[in-house]
């Protein structure tokens, strides 16, 4: 195990409502920076790029609300950190709008860095946009079901299974091309 490894398993110090804190974001950095394959910077691209996705639409949606109600009523149970706007909720809503909105350009700026980082390791730029793809495609479809309550019924199951399986297909055949060149 690496030095950096058992700092960030060892210390642990996250903040009271379960962020890490820079030092382990700077931590969990230098490790991927370190790694030689594609395929975690694709999968961890294709992340930020669903939750990019999810926080356009909790800044956007007038189900938000609701999400944002039982967000602000968890923490007040749990007694984190008083939050000063929770007193409030239209601007609690506001600064959760907010917040979500900041959000979004942050993950898209992570999704552009570890999608380029991918790009720079990978043997083809074909395997990284299907790895890409189908961790944001399958995390999407995750986080639709679960914060906003989206169905997904057995035609939904069968495209997705039908896309990624095309996805699967071209990125095979560009592996052979490479390999008869």
């Amino acid at each position: 195990m690496l030095q950096e490894e058992s700092d960030l398993v060892s210390s642990l110090a996250w903040t009271k409502i379960g962020i890490p804190c820079s030092r382990h974001l700077s931590l969990i950095y230098n490790l991927l920076k370190q790694m030689t394959s594609f395929i975690p910077f694709a999968v961890f691209s294709g992340i930020f790029a669903s939750l990019s996705s999810v926080f356009a639409k909790l800044f956007s949606d007038t189900r938000t609300e609701i999400f944002h109600d039982a967000v602000i009523s968890f923490i007040i149970k749990q007694e984190f950190i008083p939050i000063p706007w929770t007193i409030d909720p239209q601007y609690s809503l506001i600064a959760f709008r907010g917040t979500c909105f900041g959000l979004i350009f942050v993950c898209n700026s992570l999704m552009w860095t570890l999608f380029t980082k991918s790009l720079n390791v990978a043997p083809s730029s074909v395997q990284t946009t299907t790895v890409n793809g189908a961790v944001n495609f399958s995390v999407s479809a995750l986080f639709g079901y679960l914060i906003f309550d989206e169905p997904l019924a057995l035609g939904w199951w069968i495209g997705a299974s039908l896309i990624l399986t095309g996805t699967i297909l071209l990125s095979r055949t560009q592996k052979e091309k490479e390999k008869t060149a």
